[in-house]
């Protein structure tokens, strides 16, 4: 189980640092740059909250009682996954739409999407799919330590 909390964080600082980079908003002056900067702006409040929740996830695999911080920033993503998926809709149903540059912008938020719904998806498996404390159960995780390897049933 720590080695799938280690992924998710990996997961997580991955979108974070990939919606950071991207920077695909042109000037505000057009439509086509406003529809972008729609995106964009739901996009730095997604990879925040990935972020936020990533640090909970990290003080959780280290022990101790953190459910309740993982529960509350993951409410936080679930919430800024909606505003992404609101402004996604709100400019494939503008005039822009069509426009290439809102287009690949659109691809960035949809993969965004995607990504921080599966995030979404495997938090809540580690939360609620465990028992009582699924983050109790699993082993600590030590930096530079090896993740342990999976039992493989014996025949």
């Amino acid at each position: 189980m720590s080695t799938r909390v280690v992924l998710v964080t990996f997961v997580l600082l991955a979108t974070f640092q990939s919606s950071r980079a991207a920077d695909l908003s042109p000037a505000p002056e057009n439509d086509a740059g406003a529809a972008c900067n729609e995106i964009k702006t739901a996009l730095h409040a997604l990879a925040d909250s990935e972020h936020a929740e990533s640090l909970a996830l990290d003080l959780a695999s280290g022990g101790g009682n953190s459910t309740a911080i993982v529960m509350a920033r993951l409410s936080v993503l679930i919430d800024r996954t909606n505003d992404l998926r609101v402004a996604l809709r709100h400019v494939r149903q503008s005039p822009v739409a069509r426009d290439p540059m809102v287009d690949q912008c659109t691809r960035m938020g949809f993969r965004a999407l995607v990504i921080s719904e599966k995030l979404s998806s495997d938090v809540e498996s580690v939360l609620f799919g465990g028992g009582d404390d699924a983050f109790a159960q699993a082993p600590a995780l030590k930096p530079g330590a090896p993740a342990p390897s999976p039992l493989v049933p014996q025949p």
